[in-house]
């Protein structure tokens, strides 16, 4: 393990996990999380601290769970792993297994992230009524502004081109009701057309290839289980039994509104009563759980920077307004003052109003002045007849 060059936020002398936070009654909101954390909690009871953080680039490798001790650090599930076994004072999940067991414990453990995490991200990310519903909304609630706006689809590309691989992805939701066959469009009901009979079979029988998988995973693994309450008779969860649980943990505790692989999961017992019992030995219920670090300088200037971005939005948008209407009102009616004469802009062209005043004083007593002319000749006639 090489020192890291690492942020002052991030560098302590303690063990600090840095996980997805949680949501609802998932211990963290990814597979990986949740293992490291009960690996964690197994070996290292009450010797760490724990730091939700839904921030992947606070990490070196650019990946979460992170773990620091120091100025050293492992990002991802395996090199946190194979560092807590190099810690003397860590208790060593796999102690009790022989070199072949080990061998095959590392397999397994390969297997299980692989297709395992295929199946998991799959109802998190492939369905669509699971990510409009559950998977988005999640991420937008743990993201800051504006990183919720673009990272959760960020996320979601990165799991489609290896879904795409293994053929789980794109695969049709589950049929509607048909107590419902109608939808609303444009205020108006619109009846459902019924779908071509092929394209039916088409969908059914994809989401039953997802299902054949689950279950084909899941009875390996019931049968390794067996009678025993864990994986390879051991009497404490080893690293495979945190792994394995860790994925069941977020299927069975997550309420996805098209639950196909949770349905396949509960169909075996023996695994749903596994992932409790992993749970129940790394959380016993008088044991205290691990300490949650506070909100450090990092995380209060980036509160603070989005409390300011927030700020400057809406900032932005009322000046905006507000310029807005009084532009109008002063392009509807303005008024200037220039050589002491005021001017009214309007339609007929900007004239002056002053002139257009004297024009018409003007042409008023000029009318005045030919009224009196014409009505004031006789009166002189009269006046040099009564002379004479």
């Amino acid at each position: 393990m090489n020192e890291s060059k690492l942020s002052p936020s991030l560098a302590s002398r303690d063990v600090v996990l840095h996980v997805w936070p949680k949501h609802a009654d998932v211990l963290s909101f990814d597979a990986g999380s949740v293992a490291a954390l009960l690996c964690l909690q197994l070996a290292l009871p009450g010797q760490f601290s724990l730091s939700y953080c839904a921030n992947p680039d606070l990490s070196p490798s650019g990946q979460l769970p992170l773990l620091t001790h120091g100025l050293y650090h492992a990002s991802g599930l395996s090199s946190i792993l194979a560092y807590v076994r190099r810690l003397h004072y860590a208790r060593h999940l796999d102690a009790g297994l022989s070199s072949v067991q080990a061998a095959q414990l590392t397999a397994r453990i390969a297997h299980v992230e692989s297709s395992y995490g295929d199946l998991v991200n799959h109802m998190l990310y492939s369905l669509q009524e699971n990510w409009v519903d559950v998977t988005r909304p999640a991420l937008v609630s743990m993201l800051p502004v504006p990183q919720r706006y673009y990272v959760p689809h960020r996320i979601r590309a990165s799991h489609k081109a290896r879904l795409e691989a293994v053929e789980l992805w794109d695969v049709p939701e589950e049929e509607e009701d048909s107590e419902e066959p109608r939808r609303v469009v444009f205020g108006r009901r619109k009846k459902h057309k019924p779908e071509p009979e092929a394209h039916h079979f088409k969908k059914t029988f994809e989401r039953e290839k997802v299902a054949e998988k689950a279950r084909a995973l899941f009875d390996v693994y019931d049968r390794l289980l067996g009678d025993h309450r864990f994986f390879m008779g051991s009497e404490i969860p080893t690293t495979l039994d945190v792994v394995f649980a860790a994925h069941s943990h977020l299927l069975l505790s997550l309420r996805l509104p098209d639950p196909l692989v949770t349905c396949a999961l509960e169909s075996y017992p023996r695994l749903v009563s596994h992932c409790h019992a992993v749970l129940s030995a790394a959380f016993p219920p008088n044991a205290p759980s691990p300490p949650t670090l506070q909100q450090n300088w990092l995380t209060s200037l980036r509160s603070l920077i989005e409390r300011r971005y927030r700020l400057w939005r809406w900032g932005f948008i009322a000046g905006s307004l507000l310029a807005t209407v009084g532009y109008l009102y002063f392009a509807l009616s303005v008024l200037l003052v220039q050589d002491g004469r005021v001017l009214r802009l309007g339609a007929g062209g900007g004239e002056p109003a002053d002139d257009e005043d004297e024009d018409e004083a003007d042409g008023d007593a000029g009318a005045a002045a030919e009224a009196a002319g014409e009505h004031g000749e006789p009166e002189d006639e009269d006046e040099d007849e009564e002379a004479a």
